[in-house]
């Protein structure tokens, strides 16, 4: 996903916390109940806490495995032909 595709994305992370958000603040208002909210909500807020920059640290590092072998792509077709050979069979068992 390319950066003018990841807006999206951002816009529903920041949605579904709003949306705990406004979950708390609606079911706070008598906190005789907390305990019980909390209890129910908790383990959906722990999810959120932990899929959402998760989600984007994966995202970064696909880009970043797919840039580094677009480089390794290009350095072995620029190397002499009696070395390229030994390159491009490192490459094809990194694939692999």
């Amino acid at each position: 996903m390319d950066q003018r595709n990841a807006w999206p994305v951002g816009l529903v992370a920041l949605g579904f916390l709003a949306l705990v958000g406004l979950m708390f603040w609606r079911a706070t208002e008598n906190m005789d109940y907390f305990d019980q909210i909390w209890a129910v909500a908790g383990p959906v807020v722990g999810v959120a806490v932990g899929a959402i920059p998760g989600f984007f640290f994966a995202q970064s590092a696909r880009r970043d495995q797919r840039d580094a072998h677009e480089r390794a792509e290009a350095y072995a077709a620029a190397l002499p032909e009696d070395r390229a050979s030994v390159a491009m069979e490192v490459m094809a068992h990194i694939r692999r």
